[in-house]
């Protein structure tokens, strides 16, 4: 008797960095109490799988408290309609009231006083959007480092792929 099986296969992995990623998203020297979006990255017309993993990573200027927080939020668009009005580059968050309407991804919690360590979360989420902006906000009481290759959040794809066994 046949049976099957669901797996996921991780394929296309989305980068948001500052330079040579995917997706541009500047996090240099974001400071306390600010945030930033990424440009808008375009799944594509095509059919997509939903569900997607991320890890975002980041590391302090100078040592941050234990227990503050980096948040991560998903803004969407159907190309016309926006999750807020701060537009689809690169840019600043213009105010903190502007993560009200955008998807929760996670937090990034400071768990040692030190500004050496990569400091790193990860999750999954449903996307079911054509485009979307990563954005993160600096809930802590420092600034992150001035150096790009420091900070990141990539969104990989997890379609589930059917096995008959």
């Amino acid at each position: 008797m046949a049976t099957s099986k669901a797996y996921y296969l991780p394929e296309t992995k989305h980068e948001f960095l500052a330079s040579g990623g995917d997706v541009v998203l500047t996090l240099t020297s974001l400071g306390d109490g600010a945030g930033r979006q990424s440009a808008d990255l375009d799944l594509g017309a095509s059919a997509q799988p939903f569900m997607f993993r991320w890890r975002a990573w980041v590391k302090f200027a100078i040592a941050p408290v234990v227990g503050e927080t980096i948040d991560l939020y998903l803004k969407t668009n159907d190309g016309t309609h926006y999750d807020n009005d701060d537009g689809t580059g690169d840019a600043a968050v213009s105010a903190e009231d502007k993560l009200k309407n955008l998807h929760f991804l996670g937090s990034i919690v400071v768990d040692e006083a030190s500004a050496t360590p990569e400091f790193s979360a990860s999750g999954t989420i449903a996307i079911y959007e054509r485009y979307l902006q990563v954005v993160v906000w600096n809930a802590t009481a420092n600034a992150l480092s001035a150096t790009a290759a420091d900070h990141g959040v990539h969104l990989e794809e997890i379609p589930q792929q059917g096995q008959a066994t």
